[in-house]
């Protein structure tokens, strides 16, 4: 089963993918964040991001974000001058400054929008379009009434997160409404949503065996070996995996170093690394990193906090 890595916006820059996939490896894709028009124009840092030199080696798909079809022409134009073959339309993000707008999840209402939506995707023969989304904005059932929408229209695959928009990220994933999306989509489906560990995804695999796929989105920056794990491209070693992540930290952080102006700024990026890094580790050590005042005692909480994970982590259960 393919393991994708979803996109989280101000995390999985194209400077984290590709040191992911150097250090790890084991996802079949990644995707940016995505694309959007803001004031009638690309942002800069987005473009940045998708630019094919940015990208060199890793096995990367561009996300847009369209409201309507004449944002998805713009945005297909655009992943084509830059040389992509793939792209992935999001109808899932359920932040409210994005749905309220009518895109991400505040798209799943609007079948008109979403069916001028899919049928501009058929005046892109060159491009192959995948869907990821959310099960509706307010109503869980609001894929209901695009499913035929979907199933008429060439998608590579149907990413779904089984939540609302309106849900966030809160609350339970709702099992029933997958079950049946799952049996009535005719396109390759992948499953996203509260995937934490090596036990959650083989659940994944062994309740949904004809998945195409498993999206892991803060799972995967949480524990970012799991996919190493799950596609045997590592051995389960605990002291090697330790050490592996501490590696990958260090590769992150040089990076944050090579680019920050000062210590303050690189103190501030740096300790934005830990919202979702290693949140299993020791709870004392890992304050103390994000406490930190100076690189220098930055460095020493995190050599500390790697020591104790090692010292309390004799086997695999931590992982």
């Amino acid at each position: 089963m393919q393991i994708h890595f979803a996109p989280l916006q101000g995390f999985t820059t194209a400077t984290y993918r590709k040191l992911h996939h150097t250090i790890w490896g084991g996802v079949e894709k990644y995707y940016t964040p995505f694309v959007r028009l803001e004031k009638g124009d690309f942002r800069r840092k987005d473009l940045n991001d998708i630019a094919p030199e940015n990208n060199i080696g890793t096995p990367v798909i561009p996300q847009m974000l369209p409201g309507n079809a004449d944002e998805l022409r713009r945005m297909t134009h655009l992943f084509l001058s830059q040389g992509y073959t793939q792209a992935d339309i999001n109808m899932g993000c359920p932040f409210p400054p994005i749905a309220l707008h009518g895109r991400g999840s505040g798209l799943l209402p609007h079948c008109d929008k979403i069916c001028e939506i899919l049928r501009a995707t058929e005046e892109f023969t060159e491009m192959k379009f995948s869907v990821k989304m959310r099960l509706g904005w307010q109503s869980p059932d609001d894929w209901h009434n695009i499913i035929d929408l979907l199933n008429n229209t060439p998608l590579q695959h149907i990413t779904m997160h089984p939540r609302t928009g309106k849900m966030l990220y809160k609350g339970s994933v709702i099992t029933e409404q997958f079950d049946e999306f799952y049996k009535r989509c005719k396109h390759p489906v992948i499953y996203n949503g509260d995937i934490q560990t090596i036990d959650d995804i083989q659940n994944i695999q062994t309740k949904y065996p004809k998945l195409s796929g498993i999206m892991l989105g803060r799972g995967l920056l949480a524990r970012p070996y799991l996919s190493a794990l799950i596609t045997n491209k590592i051995e389960l070693d605990t002291t090697s995996i330790i050490n592996r992540t501490q590696e990958f930290h260090n590769a992150i952080y040089d990076e944050l170093a090579s680019t920050s102006q000062g210590d303050t700024q690189l103190l501030s990026r740096a300790h934005s690394i830990w919202e979702y890094f290693l949140p299993h580790v020791p709870r004392k050590e890992r304050k103390a990193i994000i406490k930190s005042s100076s690189p220098a005692q930055y460095f020493h909480a995190v050599d500390k906090m790697f020591d104790a994970w090692k010292d309390e982590c004799c086997n695999t259960d931590m992982l």
